[in-house]
């Protein structure tokens, strides 16, 4: 059931070098970057909601007399109704990149296809959840199942549309593994203004953007590798510093989804120095020249 309805994983964008012309590799990346976090935003909403009511469906499968909190369904309902609105609204305001792969209407009809579904099967389906008849399991699926036939057949068309993109504009969306010290500053990190965020252990994180950078920690010296991405438990887009000595991070691989780990030099303390530098790559600057938030800590990547 889960599988069903679960959103693809977002093929988040690398911003490297290309043979297309700057212009195009920035409005490549903008337009992709934008359509990802409209996904991502209603993704921690729709799942907790998704994740109930599987639950709810297994409860009362094993158990016809089971009781269902039908009063946290709903709340979990109306939240994921009202994200998925929510980034309708703001995907409609996103300009179609190309026309031909149509990555965006391919989206958009992902999130419309839960309209329907969401205005009038699951009410029914939590009005069911509600009874006491012994028969709840078989009359929600057999209410639900024709509606999300569909919906993964637009999560299909949403995943190739995400392939057709990735394969044309590949040069903007791939990593480029071949890093020269011309590609980097580095910044210290008193001189940077953010604002600490947490992050629970074991949260995911879909990158748009990693610095890489040598490994130069020295007796004088502290350096940050940085990654930008989307924390998958809440949408936000977040900077992580990683001590360089210790963050690996392999580009042929090119992995994008990362399980974040608590790394604070100094605790709970936000203590900075002189010998504290943040390495940015210059390759990378229109996603990591921007505002925001920061977490200390590491990200490990399965093999």
């Amino acid at each position: 059931m889960r599988n069903t309805i679960l959103i693809f994983s977002s093929l988040l964008i690398f911003l490297t070098s290309c043979g297309q012309t700057k212009k195009d590799s920035k409005k490549a990346f903008d337009f992709y970057s934008l359509v990802n976090k409209q996904i991502a935003f209603g993704r921690p909403a729709q799942q907790n909601f998704i994740d109930k009511l599987t639950s709810s469906l297994l409860a009362v499968k094993d158990n016809k007399n089971a009781v269902v909190d039908t009063k946290e369904l709903e709340l979990l309902f109306d939240v994921a109704k009202t994200k998925n609105i929510e980034r309708q609204s703001s995907l409609g305001k996103i300009v179609e990149f190309d026309n031909d792969i149509n990555y965006k209407g391919a989206t958009m009809e992902y999130f419309k296809s839960y309209n329907t579904l969401y205005e009038d099967e699951i009410p029914k389906a939590i009005s069911i959840f509600g009874e006491k008849s012994e028969d709840r399991f078989e009359r929600i699926g057999n209410l639900l199942m024709p509606k999300l036939a569909i919906t993964k057949q637009k999560e299909l068309a949403l995943k190739q549309a995400q392939k057709n993109f990735e394969a044309k504009y590949e040069r903007t969306v791939k990593p480029n593994s071949i890093r020269t010290n011309g590609d980097y500053e580095y910044v210290k990190l008193k001189h940077l203004k953010y604002k600490l965020t947490d992050i629970k252990d074991g949260t995911k994180i879909e990158l748009m953007s990693f610095s890489g950078g040598d490994s130069k920690n020295g007796e004088d010296r502290i350096y940050y590798k940085q990654f930008i991405g989307i924390n998958q438990s809440n949408g936000d887009t977040v900077r992580i510093l990683a001590l360089a000595a210790m963050q690996d991070y392999d580009f042929e691989k090119a992995q994008r989804i990362g399980t974040f780990k608590n790394f604070r030099p100094n605790g709970n303390e936000i203590v900075t120095s002189e010998n504290e530098f943040i390495i940015f790559n210059r390759n990378q600057a229109r996603v990591e020249n921007g505002n925001y938030k920061i977490a200390f800590g590491l990200l490990e990547f399965a093999e």
